[in-house]
């Protein structure tokens, strides 16, 4: 019973909305003893449970005081990730949106995967859609470099021409746009070759002008 009270005290320490799994809480407990008093403190809604063997303790809302409140997709997805080993990072639609390349945003949280395409659920819910890629369409997760070339990959290469290449350069600034300059070896080579052509044109070159009939599909 001293085992069980100790494991119960130590995961009631653990802050609100991390995440950890039974193994971090064993160190000189039994992982039987440990799942018995999660599955105990699961039926409590004193915590929750993510896809993976995953548990969080939820946070408290403000407004309402019975309602649990799991941790935020990105800490859901680091988690995974540590968890799985698997590489993931933004989807397409959400790079867009976050280059200022486009104003939509995905309703649902997805994201690519280099795992399996599967949902990732909290509590029984699906909370989070992961898309499984060719490890190749993931450079670099979460820099500036991957979510450009997630992004270009996403678009095509015949939405790719030089003024498109200008407008991430304004809207990412010389600091953030040198950095894509600096991994163009990491993109594929028909993505290379208008970045490196992009470079050599002069500023008032026609093929830079504003193409006010051209959109963006994401």
């Amino acid at each position: 019973m001293e085992e069980i009270q100790l494991i119960d005290k130590k995961i009631k320490k653990i802050p609100r909305q991390k995440i950890f799994s039974a193994e971090s809480i064993c160190g000189d407990f039994s992982i039987k003893a440990v799942k018995y008093v999660l599955s105990r403190l699961k039926k409590k809604n004193e915590i929750g449970v993510i896809s993976h063997d995953l548990y969080y303790r939820p946070g408290k809302s403000r407004f309402f005081p019975g309602q649990p409140i799991p941790p935020g997709a990105e800490t859901i997805i680091e988690a995974v990730a540590k968890k799985t080993g698997e590489i993931i990072s933004v989807h397409p639609a959400v790079a867009l949106n976050q280059l200022g390349l486009s104003t939509q945003v995905p309703m649902r949280h997805i994201y690519y995967t280099t795992g399996r395409s599967r949902h990732i659920k909290v509590d029984g819910v699906k909370r989070v859609r992961l898309v499984h890629v060719n490890s190749k369409k993931i450079v670099m997760p979460n820099t500036v470099i991957c979510h450009v070339t997630t992004a270009l990959w996403y678009e095509g290469k015949r939405y790719l021409k030089p003024r498109i290449v200008k407008k991430l350069h304004e809207r990412l600034k010389d600091k953030y746009f040198n950095e894509v300059l600096m991994h163009l070896d990491k993109m594929p080579g028909w993505m290379r070759k208008v970045f490196i052509r992009y470079q050599e044109m002069d500023a008032n070159d026609p093929e830079l002008q504003e193409d006010p009939d051209e959109s963006w599909r994401g």
